[in-house]
């Protein structure tokens, strides 16, 4: 037996541990027995009684740089005082900081990058107690050393490992979203080539991209379809239109709604007509900033004016945008994050159905913005489990790096640009300069309009559907979405 957990906020549980799906259909071709372990952070104590009890070979743990490490320190604390079960972190984090992670007492070793052949290699070696040495891809502590093995390439031939949905509940996962009522993620491709200096590609995937085969990506999407009865997929690639052919491929013949990501600057008019012909339901975009500075500065490789004429020629041909925006990056000043305030308002013009998710700059370790940050003030957590504070949605983190917001602050805006979605979505002029006003100012005094929308928001992304209001705001969203188009 062996455990792969994932710990999720609440919130977040709805997400499926795709990666330790890959993994754990590796371990069962290889002859595995595998138990899939996916708890909130709120039931942290139930799952290390459980991986106790299990017994595994090892626990296998995914791990992201991120709000929610404590949790899972403290989880495999637990099973260390009760057990010597072998902890194993694999995922972003320990990718991108190997020995500080292989210097705490609770974690035994590390996995590089992708895991699927290397965690078979390591089942291997703890079951025939072979030497870790002869692993390829892990770091592990000898004799109180740390001991960091030859890197693994790259895998060839992706299709050679797929997600196996047998080892959790599928229904888990699927959610209405858009007008479709049963929507999973599903990811077709891995990495991105581009240079953004904040993203975390520059060291797990060396800035490349690789891709599933598209006779692969459509027959594994058929037997969702037809086993599961999807409607609708939302694609988790970094970046699913690096090959805008193979991707147009692929929507073409799975026929589904679907949502995806892409750059601004691949948006020209057959990216619109072909986005429209295949059902996308949504695209995101990293929009990142509203200051041509700060764009160049992170690499982006296109400007604000590209950002207006991109969502201007999807709005023409009807494709729903969404928008990243980073707030906080360092050097930058209130003035540019006013000016990315203007840019949100400049889009919800263009397109009153526009959203946009919203958070403070994180320092990834081994990107080139990380340096920056550090110059800037940044002091990075000693331990582990500090990395918790670099949360992008609950906002733990001191930001030194920029003396003109604060985390809490980067909530308050995250939380009104979604009202200024909603009150733009309205169509009624006072709500809109209202929005206009609070955004491109940054006064939010006497913010009861937040409240009351945000109260709304809530109530239908989260509320009881069966309840009298919200399922009064279910319907009416539609309509009132149809109508921003036609208006």
């Amino acid at each position: 037996m062996i455990d792969l957990v994932k710990i999720n906020d609440t919130e977040q549980m709805v997400n499926p541990p795709l990666g330790l799906l890959y993994i754990g259909d590796a371990l069962k071709k290889s002859g595995y027995e595998v138990r899939i372990l996916h708890y909130s952070s709120e039931d942290i104590h139930e799952c290390a009684n459980q991986i106790v009890r299990d017994k595994p070979l090892f626990a296998g743990f995914s791990v992201f740089t991120a709000g929610g490490i404590k949790s899972l320190a403290n989880v495999c604390r637990e099973v260390k005082a009760q057990s010597d079960i072998p902890i194993v972190w694999g995922g972003i984090h320990p990718t991108l900081l190997p020995n500080q992670c292989l210097n705490e007492s609770y974690i035994d070793i590390v996995v590089f990058g992708e895991g699927e052949e290397t965690v078979v290699d390591l089942a291997s070696a703890l079951e025939k107690r072979r030497k870790l040495s002869d692993v390829m891809g892990i770091g592990y502590k000898e004799n109180g050393q740390v001991i960091i093995t030859e890197a693994r390439p790259f895998i060839r031939n992706l299709n050679k490992h797929r997600v196996d949905w047998s080892l959790v509940d599928v229904n888990r996962y699927i959610k209405p979203y858009w007008d479709s009522q049963r929507v999973i993620p599903f990811m077709t491709s891995r990495g991105c080539p581009h240079d953004c200096a904040f993203c975390y590609n520059e060291v797990f995937n060396r800035r490349r991209w690789r891709a599933y085969s598209i006779d692969f990506v459509v027959s594994e999407v058929e037997k969702l379809k037809s086993e599961h009865n999807i409607d609708g997929i939302k694609f988790w690639d970094d970046n699913f239109f690096v090959n805008k052919r193979r991707a147009f491929e692929i929507t073409k013949r799975i026929n589904l709604p679907y949502y995806a990501e892409a750059r601004i600057d691949y948006i020209d008019e057959a990216f619109c007509k072909n986005s429209k012909e295949t059902n996308c339901a949504e695209i995101l975009f990293g929009i990142e900033s509203g200051s041509d500075r700060i764009l160049k500065l992170m690499k982006k490789g296109f400007g604000v004016a590209k950002t207006l004429d991109a969502i201007k020629n999807l709005t023409k041909y009807g494709v729903n945008p969404s928008g990243s925006i980073i707030l906080g990056y360092p050097t930058e000043t209130k003035k540019e994050y006013l000016e990315t305030m203007k840019l949100v308002t400049q889009l919800l013009e263009i397109n009153r159905t526009m959203t946009f998710t919203t958070g403070l700059y994180l320092p990834y370790p081994g990107t080139p913005s990380y340096q920056l940050a550090i110059k800037h003030g940044f002091n990075p957590p000693q331990r582990t489990e500090d990395w918790d504070a670099l949360d992008r949605w609950s906002y733990k983190l001191d930001v030194p790096w920029v003396n003109h917001i604060t985390a809490s602050q980067v909530t308050r805006v995250r939380k009104y640009i979604q009202v200024a979605s909603l009150l733009y979505l309205l169509n009624v002029p006072i709500f809109k300069k209202l929005a206009k006003y609070r955004l491109t100012t940054g006064n939010y005094f006497m913010d009861y309009d937040m409240r009351i929308w945000k109260w709304l928001r809530g109530s239908y992304m989260y509320g009881n559907p069966n309840k009298i209001h919200i399922r009064l705001i279910r319907k009416l969203r539609p309509f009132l979405k149809y109508i921003a188009r036609k208006s």
